[in-house]
């Protein structure tokens, strides 16, 4: 029932906001959570706030949850390499949500590198909208981002790490930039930043 209540206050959140927009944060490894666990990680940057649960459904795939300031969706991830103890892993995850006036659709590209306590990793992703031009606010949003067309793509490239402070307890840093990826949007020059709490069971 909290994670009801949790849900229904995010996207509560997402009509106040007015932006439709894909996920602007990652924080994630390619390795998965491993089979029948979950995973929880909160944080804030200059994207906004960020909220992801992850489940393993086996060793491999995984499936979860990812709201931000400005969307809320459902997301899977597959690690074709998948080194639990450590080394490299690589994964694609496909996710898909909702935000004020729009929806929209991203794939991911993971690659990460376990070592001791740290888990440096790195994300391109692809991200199409769809969306209301006269609908979009960007007020709130801290990049400078316009819209012209009711369909727009954009890219992002994501550095970060994770470290380790236990089995189950984690945090999380990265920075990244957006790209634009086809006409009817206008991104700015701007560095997003952000850190993140997890905790693993």
């Amino acid at each position: 029932m909290k994670y009801f209540f949790f849900l229904s206050l995010l996207i509560a959140c997402l009509f106040v906001s007015g932006c439709a927009i894909g996920p602007l944060v990652g924080h994630e490894p390619a390795r998965t959570v491993g089979k029948s666990n979950n995973e929880f990680v909160g944080g804030i940057g200059n994207a906004g706030y960020i909220f992801k649960w992850n489940y393993g459904l086996s060793e491999d795939l995984d499936i979860g949850l990812q709201a931000e300031s400005y969307s809320v969706g459902v997301r899977g991830k597959y690690a074709f390499i998948n080194n639990a103890t450590g080394g490299l892993s690589l994964a694609a995850a496909l996710g898909r949500g909702v935000s004020i006036g729009g929806n929209h659709s991203y794939v991911d590209f993971i690659g990460s590198y376990l070592v001791n306590q740290w888990e440096p990793f790195v994300t391109t992703r692809l991200v199409h909208v769809k969306s209301d031009p006269t609908r979009f606010k960007s007020k709130g949003l801290k990049i400078d981002f316009t819209i012209d067309k009711n369909e727009y793509d954009y890219g992002q490239f994501i550095l970060g790490t994770r470290y380790w402070l236990n089995t189950h307890w984690t945090l999380s840093f990265e920075v990244s930039s957006l790209f634009k990826a086809s006409s009817g949007v206008t991104i700015g020059d701007k560095t997003l930043a952000g850190a993140t709490f997890g905790y693993r069971f």
